[in-house]
C-alpha cells in the first residue's frame, strides 16, 4: 500500500511532537497575553491540555505501530525459519 512507505513510527511521533508543540507554543503565547485574565488563563491551560494530548496520543500511535510492525516481521521470520 502507499500510504505504508510514508507512516512509520518516527513520522507518526514527529507529528504528534510537531502539533504538541504547536499547541503548547499558542498555550504560552495566551498565558503571556492574558495579563490577569481567568478567561485567557483558561483557554492556554486548554491549549496545554491539548498539546499533551496531542503528545501523548504520537507516542502512543508510534509504539502501537513500532510493535505491530515487530510482531509482523517476527512472525513472517518464524513462518519462513529465518533467524535475526
Amino acid at each position: 500500500m502507499p500510504a505504508d512507505d510514508f507512516l512509520s513510527p518516527s513520522f507518526v511521533l514527529f507529528v504528534g511532537g510537531f502539533v504538541a508543540a504547536v499547541f503548547l507554543f499558542g498555550a504560552l503565547i495566551a498565558f503571556v497575553a492574558a495579563a490577569g485574565s481567568q478567561t485567557v488563563e483558561g483557554l492556554a491551560l486548554a491549549l496545554a491540555g491539548l498539546g499533551g494530548l496531542f503528545l501523548v496520543a504520537g507516542a502512543v500511535g508510534a509504539g502501537v505501530m513500532r510493535y505491530r510492525r515487530g510482531s509482523d516481521s517476527a512472525s513472517k521470520t518464524a513462518a519462513t525459519g529465518e533467524r535475526r
